[in-house]
């Protein structure tokens, strides 16, 4: 599993390279992911998809130290 710095940057990385695409890219794994009983899979999509919509409404910034309260 990823760590919570990894997950952010991981999707500061995506959300740079695909754009918008990626939070649908998102949504389609966790539907797919989640008919399919994989849950952790489509919890980590899950996670990622809510740090992209951050991203994008720039609450965070994916290169700043993380803290987790």
């Amino acid at each position: 599993m990823l760590n919570a710095e990894d997950a952010c940057r991981l999707a500061a990385e995506l959300n740079e390279e695909f754009g918008e695409v990626v939070a649908r890219v998102a949504e389609r794994a966790i539907v797919t992911f989640e008919a399919d009983g994989l849950v952790e899979r489509a919890a980590l999509w899950r996670a990622l998809h809510a740090i992209l919509g951050d991203i994008a409404a720039k609450r965070i910034d994916p290169y700043a130290p993380i803290a987790i309260h």
